[in-house]
């Protein structure tokens, strides 16, 4: 599996629930790596997207804790796309083990873990790659952190993209593989 991340200084990842910064060549990013494929994420996650709606054309699988979490706005925005002749699924799960389960069998670079907090947190076990886009913003206000891969000693970044910028802001791409995996 592989977790794909937007982090700024300090590995921030949130504030007061959302992203610390969109940047359109991060989300063109997500898209392109994730399309297709199939997503791990949390409820709050699936929550943020607009109208709830699962993310198009790719397996979402939401991790949850209570059947209460299960939203009917989600279920209508996949059976929408069905209609509509896309490939939009939505399960939910209720433990990490369960989400592991379902994806046993495809190949490790088709499963992405999109958060948030928590989720990373509890699936970074079973991931041997990071896909971290670091940008220089400020921690200022951060709420929400990612692991940061270069304190643990298991994680070597393997490759490191060029600067970009995006109003004032720079970023690059990244990945890190564990070590040993």
């Amino acid at each position: 599996m592989i977790e794909i991340v937007n982090v700024s200084q300090n590995w921030a990842i949130g504030r007061k629930g959302g992203l610390m910064i969109h940047i359109p060549a991060d989300m063109q990013y997500f898209r392109r790596m994730t399309k297709g494929k199939t997503c791990i994420m949390g409820s709050t996650t699936l929550e943020s997207f607009p109208n709830m709606a699962p993310l198009k054309d790719r397996v979402n699988i939401v991790l949850i804790d209570d059947d209460r979490k299960k939203r009917p706005e989600s279920v209508a925005a996949q059976e929408k796309d069905a209609a509509e002749g896309r490939s939009t699924k939505l399960i939910y799960v209720h433990s990490p083990q369960e989400a592991c389960e379902l994806v046993k069998d495809l190949p490790k670079d088709d499963v992405y873990v999109i958060g948030g907090a928590s989720i990373y947190r509890l699936m970074l076990p079973y991931c041997d790659t990071c896909l971290v886009t670091h940008n220089d913003l400020s921690e200022e206000g951060a709420d929400t952190y990612y692991p940061d891969l270069t304190a643990t000693g298991e994680w070597t970044m393997t490759e490191e993209g060029e600067p970009q910028q995006y109003e004032g802001v720079t970023f690059r791409f990244c990945r890190y593989e564990r070590k040993n995996s």
